[in-house]
């Protein structure tokens, strides 16, 4: 009994307390499971990280289910949609974003084949496009302007030039953008960039080809003629071709392999305005600054007008460019230089019987002297003169005449001094020269020398004295005589009438003994005793005058 008894008390005994473990797992298991719980609503409130990769593409990751195990597995969801495959790891990278777009990134965690909760998300926005319709304005040979469309989300921009130079940085609102001080002619690589407050977009690359600069030239040294010139320049780098530009028009379209021309066919003696330009793929350069260049005077054209045995008048057309004239004597010696007012000219000087002389004329200028004229040749005689070439009296659109200085039978008999005033005498000057000759004319000693007195102006107001030697006449103006210079012209003949000598030389001093040495038959010759008589009557003179 008692062995039963004890039996019976200790299964109880076991039963009881198999009930006390099961009721402490029982216990545990409800702890445990309301840990778990807690610690899956707070895993599912997490959202997950995401790092930017690049205007489209992403890396997400999270933390690990806290229910882990083998069955454990994740997917993706973007805007409430799963995206790829699910994945067994806490991250992984998600592509094909709309650059500029706004998404909504969880995680969806899988456990024993269900789904068991998704995380909280997190919004975020993409990097914008990269700018588009890029598109240049007021190109230039170091300058260009770049414009583009606008980018949504883009609050600015960035303009690089090749790689990683940044040029500029720009607002929102700017979508064009202006840039100078490149290499003249290069081609200029760009990237532009659109930025929000997420990142940067991808590079959108465009490069341009400047103008080329215009050719740097210059005219040849000793290469200008009358109606041409030639220059030269510098090659320009990936130039295709040239342009030449005379006055403002194209007159020449040359290859890149030139580097010289010449211009012919111009108007001689004009001042001529050159300009170039040169082509690349791009198109023309600027056209340079104009450069003015003087031709050559064109060449005169000459004629003989009056002619005798002891002068010349040479008359010529007005030369194109002229800034002044030389009159040459067989083209080496030039006997006068008169300014472009003056196209003509009477030559008095180192005339001699006999001589033959040839004169051409040329036109000067800041180049130089233009080609010598068309010739005049003349051979003087005692008398007059034989003309070989008299020129172009068409040309010159002028008239001939031509003088005999023997004179008439009526003034022949006895020696004679004629004496022309210049029309360029006036007033006291001629006046005073006027007197002086009359002074000459009254002496004695020349009473047995006639003299004439030969006015050439238009319009002569002098008081003249009337003596039995001295006759006083007036050149009509159809027949004027050219005389250069301000001094009288004296011409001596002898009693046959021939010319024996002309001098230009002042009244004031001329003297019996100037007479005395070209004819001689008025006087006896003692040379000091002429002096001496001059002396005298100069001291007459000037008694004279002072009273």
């Amino acid at each position: 009994m008692v062995g039963e008894i004890m039996k019976k008390n200790l299964k109880g005994s076991l039963l009881k307390g198999a009930i006390i473990v099961l009721l402490l797992i029982a216990l545990l298991i409800g702890l445990l499971e309301a840990g778990g719980d807690s610690r899956t609503s707070e895993y599912f409130a997490q959202a997950p990280s995401i790092t930017h990769l690049s205007p489209e593409k992403i890396a997400v990751s999270w933390k690990p289910y806290p229910g882990f195990n083998a069955s454990t597995h994740y997917q993706v969801q973007t805007n409430h949609a799963l995206y790829g495959f699910s994945t067994k790891h806490t991250a992984q990278t998600v592509e094909h974003f709309q650059p500029g777009g706004t998404y909504s990134v969880a995680v969806v965690t899988y456990d024993n084949g269900s789904a068991v909760g998704v995380s909280s998300p997190t919004t975020i926005l993409m990097a914008p496009a990269a700018p588009a319709e890029i598109g240049t304005y007021d190109l230039g040979s170091a300058s260009v302007g770049l414009f583009w469309q606008k980018v949504d989300t883009a609050i600015g921009y960035r303009v690089y030039q090749a790689s990683d130079t940044l040029l500029k940085e720009l607002t929102a609102t700017q979508t064009r953008v202006f840039f100078s001080g490149f290499t003249p002619g290069s081609l200029v690589k760009f990237r532009l960039t659109a930025f929000n407050t997420t990142g940067e977009s991808y590079y959108a690359d465009t490069a341009v080809q400047l103008l080329p600069p215009p050719p740097v030239f210059s005219v040849i040294e000793n290469q200008v003629g009358a109606d041409w010139f030639s220059f030269k320049w510098t090659p320009v780098e990936k130039a295709l071709s040239y342009q030449v530009l005379i006055n403002e028009s194209v007159v020449a379209t040359l290859a890149s392999t030139i580097t010289e021309h010449r211009i012919d066919g111009l108007p001689a003696g004009d001042t001529i305005s050159l300009r170039m330009t040169s082509q690349n793929a791009a198109g023309y350069s600027e056209q340079s600054e104009a450069l003015l260049i003087q031709l050559l005077p064109a060449a005169p054209v000459l004629a003989l007008t009056e002619v005798s045995s002891y002068s010349c008048t040479l008359q010529w057309a007005v030369a194109n460019g002229a800034a002044y004239y030389k009159v040459y004597e067989n083209e080496q010696w030039a006997i006068f230089n008169v300014p472009s007012s003056i196209t003509t000219v009477t030559v008095t000087q180192n005339i001699v019987a006999g001589m033959t002389a040839t004169y051409t004329v040329r036109a000067v200028n800041g180049t130089g002297e233009s080609a010598h004229s068309n010739p005049v040749v003349v051979t003087y005689t005692s008398t007059s003169a034989i003309v070989r070439d008299g020129g172009d009296l068409t040309g010159v659109q002028a008239t001939f005449s031509q003088f005999s200085d023997l004179l008439p039978e009526s003034l022949r008999g006895q020696p004679l001094v004629w004496v022309y005033f210049p029309p360029e005498l006036e007033g006291p000057t001629l006046e005073l020269e006027a007197s002086y000759f009359e002074f000459l004319t009254a002496t004695p000693e020349l009473s047995s020398v006639r003299f004439i007195g030969v006015f050439t102006s238009d319009v002569s107001k002098v008081r003249v004295a009337k003596r039995p030697n001295l006759t006083w006449k007036k050149i009509p103006s159809a027949r004027q005589v050219k005389i250069p210079g301000h001094l009288p012209m004296v011409r001596f003949y002898g009693p046959d009438g021939s010319l024996r000598k002309m001098i230009r030389i002042s009244m004031a001093i001329m003297s019996p003994y100037d007479v005395f040495k070209e004819i001689p038959e008025a006087f006896e010759r003692s040379d000091g005793g002429m002096l001496q008589l001059y002396q005298e009557n100069r001291d007459r003179f000037e008694t004279l005058h002072q009273k």
